[in-house]
C-alpha cells in the first residue's frame, strides 16, 4: 500500500499521469520552454499557469497553506489530460523571488512534495555571471529605482531582505530537491545547452520527461524570443522608474503616461533607436560589474552540482562572462 504523504488526506492517485514540473530559475530560456517548447505539438500540456501556480503553492501563508485543497485541484487537472501527454507545471515563481534572495525556495520544494510527490523535477539555470546582468534589467523592467551596486548589496537592514548571491548557489537547491523527489527524478537543464544544440536539448528533456511523443521541434519553437532593452540603457530606464507606476514602485510622486505607455517604455524605445542604439550597445556596465564582483564566487558550488546530478552535466564554461546581457534572450 502507497504510504499516505504528510499533509494529504489520501494517497495520490496512481492512474494519472505522471507530471513534469519546472522551478525555473528565473531568466534560463523559461518563458522559451512555456511558449515554444511545453505545447501540445510537443506532446506537452501544461496543467497550471503563473496565476494557478502562485494561489495553490505559492500565495498561501505557511500557517494556512493546504496541500489538500492544492492536490485535488491539480489531480483534477491531471485527469483531463489527454492520453499520451505529459502534464507540465512551469513557473519559475517556484525557485523563489530573485529581487528579494529566493529564501522560500526550500519551502516550495517542500509543498510540491507534499502535494505532487510522484512528479519529475525540471531544474533550469545559467552562467551566474550571465543571469545576474539580465536579472537586474528584469528588477528595471518592474519598476526597480535602485542602481545596480546597491540592488546587488542585497539589503542592509535586519528583518528586510533583498538579493542574495546563495539564491545562485545552485547545488543547494537541486540538492533538496533530490532529497525530496530522488536523484533520478531532477534534471538539470542549462540554458546554455540550449543555445549550443537546441534539438539535441529538447530531444533529452522529452525522454526525461517521458514525452513519447515528442518528435522534434515543430512550429514556432526555433523563433527567437525577445530580447531585453540593451544594458547601456540601464541608468536612464531606472530613472525612468521614479515617475512611473509599478509593482516596485506603487505610489510614485508623479506618473508619466498609462499602464501602456510610461516614462519606461518611451525610454526604453528611444534607447532602441539610432544613435542611442549604438551608443547602448557599447556600454556593459552591469556585466563588467557583475564579473568583477562574483568572479569566483560560485565556482565550488557549480562543480558540486556537476557531481551530484545522475547526468552529464558540462558547467566548465561557467565563472566567465562570455557576452554582454542585451545580446542574450530575455526568457
Amino acid at each position: 500500500m502507497m504510504p499516505v504523504t504528510p499533509g494529504l488526506t489520501k494517497p495520490p492517485a496512481t492512474d494519472t499521469p505522471r507530471p513534469l514540473v519546472h522551478i525555473g530559475y528565473h531568466k534560463t530560456a523559461t518563458s522559451w520552454l512555456q511558449v515554444r517548447f511545453f505545447v501540445p505539438a510537443h506532446g506537452f500540456r501544461q496543467i497550471l499557469d503563473h496565476d494557478d501556480v502562485f494561489d495553490l503553492l505559492v500565495r498561501p501563508h505557511g500557517l494556512r497553506f493546504d496541500p489538500a485543497r492544492a492536490g485535488e485541484a491539480i489531480e483534477a487537472r491531471l485527469r483531463a489530460v489527454e492520453p499520451g501527454a505529459v502534464p507540465v507545471i512551469s513557473s519559475e515563481l517556484l525557485s523563489g523571488h530573485p529581487f528579494y534572495g529566493g529564501r522560500e525556495s526550500d519551502i516550495y520544494a517542500e509543498r510540491l512534495a507534499r502535494v505532487l510527490p510522484r512528479a519529475r523535477i525540471l531544474v533550469t539555470i545559467r552562467n551566474q555571471l550571465q543571469l545576474l546582468p539580465s536579472l537586474y534589467m528584469q528588477y528595471l523592467e518592474r519598476g526597480g529605482t535602485l542602481p545596480f551596486a546597491r540592488f546587488f548589496d542585497g539589503a542592509e537592514t535586519p528583518g528586510f531582505f533583498g538579493f542574495a548571491p546563495e539564491h545562485y548557489e545552485y547545488d543547494l537547491l537541486v540538492a533538496r530537491y533530490q532529497a525530496l523527489f530522488g536523484s533520478e527524478n531532477v534534471f538539470v537543464l542549462p540554458q546554455e545547452a540550449l543555445r549550443q544544440d537546441l534539438d539535441a536539448a529538447g530531444a533529452c528533456l522529452a525522454r526525461f520527461a517521458g514525452a513519447a511523443a515528442y518528435a522534434g521541434l515543430r512550429g514556432a519553437a526555433r523563433a527567437p524570443h525577445a530580447p531585453s532593452y540593451p544594458e547601456g540603457a540601464q541608468a536612464v530606464l531606472r530613472r525612468a522608474n521614479h515617475v512611473r507606476q509599478s509593482v516596485l514602485n506603487p505610489a510614485p510622486f508623479v506618473s508619466i503616461g498609462g499602464p501602456r505607455i510610461s516614462a519606461y517604455r518611451l525610454a526604453g524605445a528611444l534607447s532602441r533607436r539610432w544613435p542611442f542604439r549604438a551608443r547602448a550597445a557599447r556600454r556593459h556596465l552591469v556585466s563588467d560589474y557583475v564579473a568583477r564582483r562574483f568572479a569566483g564566487r560560485f565556482a565550488v558550488h557549480n562543480t558540486r552540482l556537476s557531481e551530484i546530478v545522475s547526468h552529464a552535466l558540462d558547467l566548465s564554461a561557467y565563472d566567465r562572462l562570455a557576452e554582454p546581457v542585451d545580446a542574450r534572450e530575455a526568457g
